[in-house]
């Protein structure tokens, strides 16, 4: 590959950064909106973006050994971590949720969650389904209903959703069982997630159906003791630079031992999403582009495999010049949009309206 190919990369990895960027200001001292929509959707639009690049590179090679190398080790570095912002949010946001609505918030849960993931990511699996029927790809019976479940899949993104879809039901489980006790269900969810990981490894899945699941359960304790964290970590400019670098370097120095066991790994994994955490306390990321990509989180994550797959064969080849694979990763990325905003419109658009008439008439 010549030099030209690993530029693109690094430069699209640079234009990230430089739109998280562009939006980057100190934070006003009374002002508390690190954990606002905005600013999480900001945050999770510049990791939903690496997700993207991490999942391209499965369809077009960017291995330069001097300027591609750069992005490589980007990649090794943050590893699974690029997914656990959107976990440890999710946590979060429920927890606040249940706090403010409280067991009217519970009851309404299965179908306002649980169900309507689950619609719209089957929704999406059809639409891979009909891909593969398209291009002559046999699908069984078997094969079909897993994947409608996430547990197996036809060329979409899975383990997320499953993983996601199995939170909600311990979520509804702590829940219904310590009712208002929030510490105890988020306790009781943070076991179920241990459990998970035991039935997950013994299923023989790979590490990153699991390695950031508890990320969902650190974000109901963040929401359940917020004022208390803040006031530790952030109670002075030198008490947050002591911790942002104690995080910082505890990621680092976690990196090199992550792989000797579960809590070496965990505790990495810990150190990432409290630098992270810690980070924004002081320093506010607001992209009106990232924020954007945010607030598409689900429809850009489960249907950004489908162009990659149905354009690959027409503009990927044995004889592919670096421009041309530089030219697929955008418009792959700009369809991706685009399918997203009219996926949004149409097919979630629908399943809301089915669950809200679900909900009327369960009132009546």
């Amino acid at each position: 590959m010549s030099g030209g190919a690993g530029i693109k990369m690094i430069v699209l990895f640079i234009l990230l950064l430089l739109a998280a960027a562009f939006r980057l200001r100190a934070a006003d001292g009374e002002t508390r909106e690190y954990m606002s929509v905005n600013m999480t959707n900001s945050i999770k639009g510049f990791f939903l973006c690496l997700v993207f690049l991490a999942h391209i590179q499965g369809s077009a090679d960017f291995s330069h050994p001097y300027l591609d190398e750069l992005y490589q080790f980007i990649r090794r570095i943050m590893g699974q971590c690029i997914v656990a912002m959107f976990l440890f949010y999710s946590g979060y946001g429920v927890m606040e949720s249940v706090k403010r609505k409280g067991q009217s918030y519970v009851k309404k849960l299965p179908a306002q969650r649980l169900l309507k993931v689950l619609l719209q990511f089957d929704s999406a699996v059809l639409l891979f389904w009909l891909y593969r029927q398209l291009t002559g790809k046999q699908t069984g019976i078997g094969k079909m209903l897993l994947s409608l479940i996430g547990w197996d899949s036809l060329g979409n993104s899975n383990w997320y959703i499953f993983c996601i879809l199995c939170l909600y039901i311990f979520t509804y489980i702590a829940l219904n069982v310590f009712k208002d006790n929030y510490a105890k269900a988020a306790f009781g969810i943070f076991l179920l997630s241990l459990l998970y990981i035991a039935v997950i490894c013994r299923a023989g899945k790979d590490y990153w159906w699991f390695d950031t699941i508890l990320c969902y359960s650190w974000g109901m304790f963040f929401s359940l003791y917020r004022v208390k964290i803040e006031s530790f970590v952030n109670e002075s400019p030198a008490s947050w630079i002591f911790f942002v670098t104690v995080f910082a370097a505890g990621y680092l120095a976690a990196y090199f031992y992550k792989g000797a066991s579960f809590i070496v790994y965990q505790l990495w994994v810990f150190c990432f999403v409290a630098a992270v955490v810690s980070f924004t306390m002081r320093f506010v990321v607001d992209s009106a582009p990232l924020r954007w990509i945010g607030i598409y989180l689900f429809e850009l994550y489960i249907l950004q495999r489908l162009p990659m797959n149905i354009l690959k064969p027409y503009m990927l080849g044995e004889g592919t010049p670096p421009a041309g694979k530089y030219v697929y990763v955008l418009v792959c990325f700009g369809v991706s949009l685009i399918i997203s905003i009219l996926y949004r419109g149409t097919i979630g658009r629908a399943v809301s309206s089915i669950l809200k008439i679900k909900s009327r008439n369960k009132i009546v």
